[in-house]
């Protein structure tokens, strides 16, 4: 009887064999991934287009940074909220978009995670920490301009980025500085009782807070001037903005155009794209 002449039990495949092997393995691995995100970003997408969807979450970056935007009154972000998020595609971050679909600032809490602002904030830290992120980043336009700020203080953001954001909403005071566009919203919330004193001024609100894990936040507000009727003095977002002045963490941007679009505005011109990538991809100090 002739001598085997195939490999002996115990004895390697050729180099050649493993190599094959090995490239497939990774093809496999990568063509998974791909599915997996392609499956993930059509679901991201669908939240973002469903303005009944109070959370749209994206997890799958390798990214240890997470950015929040908020929708304010309208559910947006002063764009749609895809036109907003197609802007970041292309910069490695996780991402969340959280609405207000109370319409309430948030003083009526997160639909499905709390009642409360300071409620909705707790839910969003428990969620927050089941992810690996060493980084927040917030941002949102208008009323959920003002949420970023809030948020970016409650949650212990490295950053805050505000468009045009009103920074008091008690309802005296904001018609103080001339801004009568809420008055109704905001005199029905008061009598509900529903607003938080402790954040309706974000002049006070925000120094109280500067302690601890968010006592290194900052807080970028991009407004426009000219967001108002011509010859009436200061725009309504620059009363907002400037009532922040000098106030530690926070520094303003003023645009003399892009009204209260400004965040639009500065998507249309390019200046979007590099504020986001500038927060999104700093150096963590």
């Amino acid at each position: 009887m002739a001598a085997g002449v195939g490999p002996t039990a115990g004895a390697r495949p050729p180099r050649a064999a493993v190599k094959r092997l090995r490239r497939r393995a990774r093809l496999v691995k990568q063509t998974v991934r791909r599915t997996r995100k392609h499956l993930l970003e059509g679901g991201f997408r669908r939240g973002l287009e469903d303005p009944d969807v109070p959370l749209s979450i994206d997890m799958d970056s390798d990214s240890r940074t997470l950015l929040v935007a908020f929708g304010g009154m309208h559910r947006d972000m002063g764009m749609p909220p895809f036109e907003f998020f197609a802007v970041t595609r292309e910069i490695p971050s996780k991402r969340l978009f959280v609405r207000d679909l109370r319409r309430a600032w948030y003083h009526k809490g997160i639909e499905g995670h709390g009642e409360t602002i300071t409620a909705a904030a707790d839910s969003l830290k428990e969620l927050i920490a089941q992810h690996e992120v060493d980084r927040l980043i917030t941002v949102g336009s208008s009323a959920g301009g003002y949420a970023a700020l809030v948020f970016g203080a409650l949650l212990g953001a490295e950053k805050a980025l505000s468009f045009g954001p009103q920074t008091v909403i008690d309802p005296a005071t904001i018609a103080a500085i001339g801004d009568h566009r809420w008055d109704g919203e905001l005199a029905e919330l008061q009598a509900a009782g529903v607003l938080d004193a402790n954040w309706t001024d974000l002049r006070y609100a925000l120094p109280r807070a500067r302690s601890g894990e968010t006592a290194e936040t900052s807080y970028e507000i991009y407004f426009s001037h000219n967001n108002t009727r011509p010859n009436t003095g200061p725009g309504r977002d620059r009363a907002h903005a400037e009532r922040l002045r000098g106030v530690e963490g926070v520094r303003l941007y003023r645009f003399g155009h892009g009204g209260h679009m400004i965040a639009r505005s500065l998507r249309e011109n390019g200046a979007l794209d590099k504020i986001l990538r500038r927060a999104l991809l700093a150096t963590p100090q």
